[in-house]
């Protein structure tokens, strides 16, 4: 090529020396599986989330447990006028023992109600994982875009900078105008600020990263998109979007709140207590014989005669309650259908538009290129047109590579919902 010869091959090859950088090993870059699992080895979310889990569940055991029995000590029908305890026959050193027990079931639905809310805990940290990796992909996925979206900046910078070296030494022989010159100088600098932004967008992504990952993601990073699990069939994908852990965790929020309906009727059903005592008499009676001690024992419950504004406000306060539970599960199943559906539908027609890129329009343009070179060479072709054509290609190319970036986004969203299938 005429614009390729002595000092433009040497300063080019330069630009790409400085440009390109050394493969590096393995095991010294930082890839997408390795960087989930430093995030939720690190998420605080979920250590809250599993230790709600336990304090649900030591509460559930502690709530079927029988209220502390109490202990009463005194003195009973003790003379005023002396204090004595052997003057009346009635004086007594009392001891006794009280214990309380909770209506019907209330003790084992409490429970059962406080496992189940544990469970939520449990599916909530389920949900919370599954939110940490699809934000750790995504930023993932968008820090690899910009920076192949720069690789390709950076390789139309190269061609400008050794069209520039050829086209100055063609004017210097007077073979080509000067506006030739002031355009690649134009669009080599529009080339630099699109870079510029480009490298602040790789920033705000890395910074996103950070969030998750710490200081890990100032390492380097594994080149290229990354590979996300393939498509599972329909019925896999609905059983998935069926069992999300929001689903499982709405559904056990109906389970604990069907048990407080249980749990308040319980208190139509009378609460009841034991009473044990023991009463030391001291003294003796008529007969010269010492003064009988006395046992005590009683049982005392509640009667439940006016439930109109407390025990049916509380059953029907429950039963509100339930339905707001069944309420919120059916408007989640359907937010979570239709997200995953949506989200389906995008991969779909980005897999189309992606297809249609590869097979003509990406070809297409490369094709254009090098016939509008060897015109421009040949001087068939004006300036304006090698120029515009370079500039189709890399739009092209940019555009081909933003589509797979956001198939695998919409990718990662419906691993999300219907979860990594094997």
């Amino acid at each position: 090529m005429w614009f390729l010869k002595g000092g433009a091959w040497r300063r080019a090859g330069l630009l790409a020396l400085l440009l390109w950088q050394p493969p590096l090993a393995a095991d010294t870059v930082l890839t997408l599986p390795r960087a989930e699992e430093i995030a939720l080895e690190r998420d605080g979310g979920l250590d809250s989330l599993r230790a709600r889990r336990d304090a649900l569940g030591d509460s559930a055991v502690a709530s079927a447990q029988l209220p502390d029995p109490q202990i009463r000590f005194g003195a009973m029908n003790v003379p005023t006028d002396s204090f004595d305890l052997d003057q009346e026959p009635m004086t007594q050193v009392q001891v006794g023992l009280r214990q309380r027990f909770q209506p019907g079931k209330t003790r084992s639905l409490a429970r059962s109600q406080g496992e189940v809310l544990a469970t939520v805990q449990d599916a909530r940290a389920d949900d919370r994982g599954r939110t940490v990796r699809f934000a750790v992909r995504r930023a993932w996925i968008e820090q690899a875009w910009t920076q192949g979206a720069m690789d390709l900046l950076g390789q139309q910078q190269v061609w400008f900078a050794q069209l520039e070296e050829a086209a100055i030494a063609a004017y210097s022989a007077g073979r080509r105008p000067q506006h030739e010159l002031l355009r690649i100088a134009m669009e080599r600098e529009l080339l630099e600020e699109k870079h510029v932004g480009l490298r602040q967008t790789s920033l705000t992504w890395r910074a996103e990263l950070s969030r998750w990952i710490g200081p890990r993601s100032d390492e380097p990073l594994a080149a290229g998109l990354p590979a996300l699990p393939g498509s599972e069939p329909a019925g896999v994908a609905a059983s998935g979007v069926a069992a999300h852990p929001l689903v499982v965790a709405a559904q056990r929020d109906v389970e604990a709140s069907t048990l407080g309906v249980d749990l308040a009727r319980q208190s139509y059903r009378p609460a009841w207590a034991v009473d044990v005592a023991y009463g030391f008499r001291e003294g003796e009676d008529a007969d010269g014989d010492d003064r009988a001690d006395f046992l005590t024992a009683m049982l005392s419950f509640d009667v439940p005669l006016f439930t109109g504004n407390r025990q049916d406000r509380r059953v029907s306060s429950a039963a509100a309650q339930e339905r707001v539970m069944r309420a919120r599960l059916t408007d989640l199943q359907r937010d979570l259908v239709g997200r995953y559906e949506a989200a389906s539908a995008r991969w779909r027609s980005l897999e189309e538009r992606i297809a249609v890129f590869e097979g003509r329009i990406v070809p297409s343009a490369e094709a254009n290129v090098s016939a509008t070179r060897q015109a421009y060479r040949n001087d068939v072709a004006p300036f304006d047109e090698l120029v515009n054509a370079e500039k189709a290609l890399l739009e092209s190319q940019t555009r081909l590579l933003r589509l797979r970036a956001d198939r695998l986004v919409a990718r990662a969203e419906m691993l999300y919902l219907a979860g990594d299938q094997p």
